[in-house]
């Protein structure tokens, strides 16, 4: 029992050492910690106020290589802190910084810079067709105002809607930018002859209109053409534009030929109700690939009806303003 006793005591002895050395040792590690410590802050501190003060440049309305420039003959640093619309000074220049000029700093200071990113550009709306009032509402909308009003005869534009403008849709200008418009008188009265739309028409319709008008009628073809044979193409003068009796209608029309095993496909479609003019597309994938039908504007509410050829089992794909609405598998 005593030899027991005995053991027990000797444990705890150790024990009792083993503790007082891991103590002591923790307090060496943290009394050369705190030496270090203060060791690095000093000689740090020391460095930093080594160094020379020098004032800050003006950067202001100077170009980031100019700045960077400025700043680096005093030992300075540059750090972009945004970006801003600013009209008034050019795209690529510092609006203000930080710390401001004159302040004295120590070298190697960064300093915070605002760049111009210049005018605000915004996309002029697509006005054609629109009512006036409508086409001003659009255009204040788009932060962009209404320059010269000018009125023209439409023969495919209602009275009091906008025939043209300038500049022409999805351009992109400077914020606040006027947008001239041509207004449209409806018809013209009797005595002024305006040509109509004739692209993607049968050839026949322009000639009887040219017949009862009197029009002189020029043919080109275009064998290398996509659409059916006698399709009108393009044409000059372009549509609501004046054609005074006797003159000529120059027309470029489809010569393609229907080849051995080729089929027509008529596209029927008519665009949703609205108050802008809308871009379609239209897109033909057969045995000879990927072809564009259609790209431009029409007008909202307006139909399509045209003839395409194709060869083969072969897709139709109709867009409306970006976005698939339609397709049709053809066999």
């Amino acid at each position: 029992m005593q030899e027991n006793n005995e053991i027990l005591q000797d444990k705890q002895s150790v024990t009792i050492k083993v503790l007082k050395a891991i103590s002591a040792l923790i307090l060496i590690i943290a009394f050369l910690g705190t030496i270090a410590f203060f060791s690095f802050n000093w000689a740090f501190s020391a460095l930093v106020h080594t160094r020379k003060e020098q004032p800050v440049p003006d950067l202001t309305n100077k170009n980031i290589d100019t700045a960077l420039d400025l700043l680096a003959n005093v030992n300075l640093a540059m750090k972009k802190a945004g970006e801003e619309y600013q009209p008034d000074i050019p795209a690529g220049s510092v609006i203000r910084q930080l710390p401001p000029a004159g302040i004295l700093v120590r070298e190697g200071k960064v300093v915070r810079v605002w760049v111009s990113q210049g005018k605000e550009s915004v996309e002029v709306p697509d006005l054609t067709s629109m009512p006036l009032r409508d086409a001003e509402f659009a255009l204040k909308q788009a932060n962009l105002e209404v320059g010269n009003t000018d009125t023209a005869y439409s023969v495919e534009i209602e009275k009091g809607n906008i025939i043209s403008q300038t500049p022409a849709p999805l351009t992109l200008v400077v914020k606040g930018e006027k947008i001239d418009l041509v207004v449209s008188n409806g018809a013209p009265n009797g005595g002024t002859i305006l040509v109509p739309d004739f692209r993607h028409k049968k050839f026949a319709e322009a000639s009887n209109w040219a017949s009862n008008n009197n029009i002189e009628i020029s043919v080109s073809e275009d064998p290398a053409s996509f659409f059916p044979s006698g399709t009108v193409l393009s044409q000059k003068p372009e549509m609501d534009e004046e054609i005074k009796a006797g003159e000529t209608l120059k027309l470029i029309i489809s010569s393609n030929k229907e080849v051995m095993g080729e089929k027509l496909h008529r596209i029927h479609y008519e665009l949703p109700q609205g108050k802008n003019d809308n871009r379609v597309r239209i897109i033909l994938i057969d045995n000879l690939g990927e072809k564009e039908i259609l790209n431009e504007y029409k007008q909202a509410g307006s139909k399509i009806d045209l003839n395409i050829p194709y060869g083969g089992e072969a897709t139709v794909r109709i867009y409306v303003d970006g976005i698939l609405v339609r397709q049709k598998e053809l066999k």
